[in-house]
């Protein structure tokens, strides 16, 4: 069973068909309803029968809601910075000239942000926030 959109006088109809095999053995459809107009039917009119099916077959009820879309961060070329940058000690360097500050935010990573900016993206300092939102980074603050 499945849904059709059929044309007919200009104007397109939602059908809900079953396919199935006649005596011959050959596949044939048939419509078993006709669930109106594409162009009159709005979420109000189907969700009552979406939810009526789900219900028929044991799932929680259509909720209708809107997906949102968020783009994705890159972390490819980032990544692979992060473990060379580990690999030749520089977080360890940086960590050792910086034992003597009473800095309470983590400077190797803000250094390193910057650092992985000019190789990836070079842009200004101002430009590197903007990156920042881009990219998935790790071990790197949130706050």
């Amino acid at each position: 069973m499945y849904t059709r959109i059929t044309k007919a006088g200009g104007r397109q109809y939602l059908q809900l068909v079953e396919s199935f095999r006649n005596d011959d053995g050959k596949v044939r459809t048939r419509v078993l309803a006709n669930l109106g107009r594409l162009d009159q039917l709005t979420p109000e009119r189907l969700d009552p029968l979406i939810n009526g099916l789900n219900r028929a077959v044991g799932r929680a009820e259509n909720t209708a809601s809107e997906v949102i879309q968020e783009p994705g961060r890159s972390f490819g070329d980032v990544f692979a910075l992060h473990e060379l940058w580990r690999e030749l000690g520089i977080d360890k360097a940086l960590t050792y000239a910086l034992r003597s500050s009473r800095r309470e935010i983590d400077a190797e990573a803000l250094i390193r942000a910057m650092v992985f900016n000019r190789l990836c993206d070079p842009t200004s300092k101002l430009g590197c926030l903007r990156w920042l939102e881009t990219v998935a980074i790790p071990a790197m603050p949130r706050d």
